[in-house]
């Protein structure tokens, strides 16, 4: 992925809340997921795609995804910017702990990707993210104390601490899932829609349809994805990057780099020394790509 401009910083003050504000070139961000929530607000309409279908963003709203929720993104205009906050419950409950009978948002259970386009949040989000901006690009702190207090009383309102998010599609029936399966346990491999159609006896066509209707992803979108995190796990424990490629199933680092690059909008050089920091820190305190 080609970017004008990127930074990517955590905030030791906040328990490692990590962030990142990037300008894009390429309009598209490959399908992937978090360990943890993702919080963004950009400059341009975007259409988010997951398995419950496209999301519109418009520009200036706060949008939120859930943990484990497979998305690609796809911006209206460009070059285009994106300020983002990733955060686990565990930092979460670090930056603001509540008590168990205020624990986070009163309801039903969130839906995997939410947009805020009414309340004050994406304001608000967007002036925390440029004051962090700001000390961490700078080391100036005497706008900290209210940034960090602006973030510890709105993470709590921002981040539902009680939710869970499922990973499957309820409308899979058995020959999808065990597509999803082989393509989660085989990726390491080479793996082609015909095996994957072969293996639940499908013509690859119906099965490609099917997969994509159900997940939102082709088949090899998902691959690539699934690719993309055990690269970016390896690299987090402190495996090296040549490694990391031919592990995940990567034809080499070039091909993992472009890939990272148009997931993650981080070399996957840089992303090993954040995460080396990462592992200083306790369990607890990590931020939410990591976790």
């Amino acid at each position: 992925m080609e970017l004008l401009a990127s930074s990517y910083w955590r905030d030791r003050e906040l328990a490692g809340l990590q962030f990142t504000a990037n300008r894009f070139v390429q309009r598209e961000i490959r399908a992937h997921r978090h360990g943890g929530y993702t919080l963004s607000v950009s400059d341009t309409e975007l259409h988010v795609r997951t398995s419950a279908g496209v999301t519109v963003v418009p520009p200036g709203a706060l949008l939120r995804i859930g943990p484990q929720v497979w998305h690609s993104i796809k911006a209206r205009s460009t070059p285009w910017r994106e300020d983002a906050m990733y955060c686990s419950v565990a930092v979460a409950r670090c930056v603001n702990p509540v008590p168990e009978a205020d624990d986070g948002m009163p309801g039903a259970e969130p839906a995997p990707v939410s947009v805020f386009a009414c309340e004050p949040w994406g304001r608000e989000f967007s002036q925390c993210h440029r004051l962090l901006h700001e000390i961490a690009d700078t080391g100036r702190e005497d706008a900290g104390i209210a940034a960090r207090a602006l973030v510890r009383r709105l993470l709590a309102q921002w981040i539902p601490l009680q939710a869970g998010w499922t990973t499957e599609s309820g409308d899979a029936d058995d020959r999808l899932r065990r597509s999803y399966g082989l393509i989660a346990t085989g990726f390491q491999q080479r793996l082609t829609l015909d095996d994957l159609a072969e293996a639940v006896n499908w013509h690859p066509i119906h099965l490609h349809r099917r997969f994509k209707d159900t997940w939102g992803f082709t088949p090899h979108e998902l691959l690539v994805g699934h690719r993309i995190e055990y690269a970016r796990d390896l690299m987090a424990g402190g495996a090296r990057v040549t490694y990391a490629a031919h592990a995940a199933g990567f034809s080499d680092q070039s091909h993992l780099h472009k890939t990272f690059m148009s997931t993650y909008a981080v070399a996957p050089s840089e992303y090993r020394r954040l995460s080396a920091l990462d592992a200083l820190q306790p369990p607890a305190a990590r931020n939410g790509i990591v976790d």
